[in-house]
């Protein structure tokens, strides 16, 4: 398979269509809760008779089977789907009432068996965890013969096959196949993934080999994990209107709940779309915890819109309230790549100052660096490999598996977000999203998110006309007229931000001449002359370093608005 255009515009077209197939079951799930309609998730029999100790039969096989799906994403070891209704498949069924918030009598009436359909064809975690138990041989029931499978394949030979690939592969990231007894692209993509996890030749045909790791992992407490990459320990995920599927709400206290910390949520498109979700997600995904952002698709379909485009998007997100400044808030995310009308082709009228001009215009109105949501490929492609936008921060996306971080723009020396998939499933969603990794650790992420300052304003009641103020990492503003005897600081350097970076953002004055000084040689280190764009005033600070822009600085105007950045 050739490799794949990975960015944001053509990955929520996959989003889109995914639902089709991988959470087809969860659709019918959903119809067993609405309108009491019984399913064969498991391929055995629609028959769902109240099942108690003692039941056997083809509805206890299937009960059983149901069960092993619904519980395995909270980590319990499957049971035998043997067809005899003992204590073992009692306990179980009284776990499951508890996840499932049911009354717990270990007995599978009509309430049970609607919420068992709809657990077992979609990813839901319990409360309390399972723990690691003895393999069980039967955990499908359809047969226990093993021949050697591939696409075009059908019969209960497959239906085995299916059951086991979702019971072996983790069900928030490889949407759960449905079990239909059809050796389809489904299947044997599935079939490929699972090969992969297991370090197997990837030929999406079901051999002794792959029989025996898929049978190993079903039985099991354990899990083909996702490529998600490691050494980066804070997720993030990306949300649109494809996330939504039929109008389905997001459930963003679930989502928090799953371990995800911050959220990049569509907010407009060009020039005329603003995303239908974006009044009712970022408002939700700040409440329940997450970092949020909310981004903007840059479109080129005309010239010179980069400013227009900066303008709907502005008006937009603050109206849902987001400032850039609140606790929670991270800077706004630019979208730039490939058009997404499917072709893949470069924007037509897509220029770095056009980009520029929607950049400018939004970090002036918010106080905030913009991330840039985009990749290598896509900047040398379309835009000449400039390194126009090295001061930025990165979202890069890049879904290849063979990799241990994105490869970076001309220019730039870090990333902050990692999109590396774009089918990940989480709790609280009813289609598949993009997962994202954050660089950095929690406290980077709060600091990005305005929860705590980047740095420390320490005391300076030696100067009697001094003012100071806090900066963040990525913005913070002071004031200054002219006449005014004004010191910055002093404060205390972070090690995720080394240079210290200063601007004109405001007022009449063209530049300011500005120092800092160390606390350590209690000198100036150098005067600059700093005007609109961002200048580098101190490099290679060493972390825990104190200093100050000491007062008596200079303006050509009668005020500036100048802002900080480490």
């Amino acid at each position: 398979m050739g490799r794949r255009t990975l960015l944001r515009g053509l990955t929520l077209a996959v989003a889109a269509v995914l639902p089709l197939y991988g959470t087809a079951a969860v659709q019918a799930a959903q119809s067993v809760t609405t309108a009491a309609t019984a399913v064969a998730v498991c391929g055995h029999t629609s028959e769902q008779p109240t099942l108690q100790r003692g039941s056997t039969g083809d509805p206890t096989v299937e009960a059983q089977c149901e069960l092993d799906l619904a519980t395995k994403p909270s980590r319990y070891t499957p049971i035998a789907a043997d067809g005899s209704f003992g204590p073992a498949t009692e306990t179980r069924v009284k776990e499951f009432q508890a996840c499932a918030g049911l009354s717990v009598d270990g007995v599978l009436g009509p309430q049970t068996w609607a919420a068992l359909n709809t657990w077992a064809a979609a990813p839901h975690t319990c409360a309390t965890q399972g723990t690691s138990a003895t393999a069980q041989t039967t955990v499908c029931g359809h047969t226990d013969t093993r021949p050697t499978l591939r696409k075009g394949a059908n019969g209960v030979e497959v239906k085995e096959v299916q059951c086991r690939l979702n019971l072996a592969m983790e069900p928030f990231h490889y949407p759960p196949l449905t079990i239909d007894g059809d050796f389809g692209g489904g299947t044997e993509g599935r079939v490929v993934e699972l090969q992969h996890c297991a370090g197997l030749s990837a030929d999406g045909v079901v051999g002794p080999n792959t029989w025996a790791k898929l049978a190993d992992w079903s039985s099991r407490n354990a899990y083909c994990a996702p490529p998600r990459p490691a050494g980066y320990p804070i997720d993030g995920l990306d949300t649109a209107k494809y996330q939504h599927p039929g109008g389905a709400p997001i459930d963003w206290k679930a989502v928090k709940a799953s371990g995800v910390e911050f959220a990049t949520i569509k907010a407009t498109r060009g020039l005329n779309v603003t995303d239908e979700y974006l009044a009712t997600d970022l408002p939700a995904a700040r409440a329940a915890g997450l970092a949020v952002a909310p981004y903007h698709f840059y479109t080129g379909s005309a010239a010179d819109t980069g400013a227009a485009q900066a303008d709907r998007f502005i008006a937009a997100v603050r109206a849902t309230g987001y400032t850039g400044q609140r606790a929670g808030d991270l800077p706004p995310v630019f979208d730039l790549e490939r058009m997404d009308d499917g072709t893949g082709r470069c924007p037509t009228y897509g220029t770095v100052a056009d980009a520029k001009a929607w950049l400018d215009k939004v970090e002036a109105a918010f106080g905030r660096t913009p991330v840039i949501y985009t990749q290598k490929s896509f900047l040398d492609d379309c835009l000449g490999s400039t390194t126009a936008f090295a001061r930025y921060p990165m979202q890069l996306a890049d879904y290849r598996q063979s990799i241990t971080q994105p490869p970076l723009p001309n220019g730039s020396t870090t990333w902050t977000m990692w999109q590396y998939t774009d089918a990940a499933i989480f709790p609280g969603i009813k289609a598949p999203a993009t997962g994202d990794v954050f660089n950095g650790t929690q406290a980077d992420l709060d600091r990005l998110a305005n929860r705590t300052s980047a740095l420390t304003t320490a005391s300076a009641a030696s100067a009697v006309t001094a003012r100071t103020a806090a900066t963040t990492c990525y913005g913070g503003a002071v004031t200054v007229h002219y006449g005014e005897v004004l010191d910055f600081g002093p404060y205390r350097t972070t090690s995720r931000c080394a240079d210290i970076n200063m601007r004109v953002v405001g007022g009449d004055a063209e530049y300011v001449v500005a120092c800092v000084k160390f606390e350590k040689t209690g000198v100036c280190n150098r005067w600059t002359k700093v005007g609109w764009s961002w200048t580098t005033i101190a490099t290679d600070v060493l972390d825990g370093t104190r200093f100050t822009v000491p007062n008596g600085v200079d303006l050509e105007g009668s005020s500036a608005t100048i802002q900080i950045a480490f």
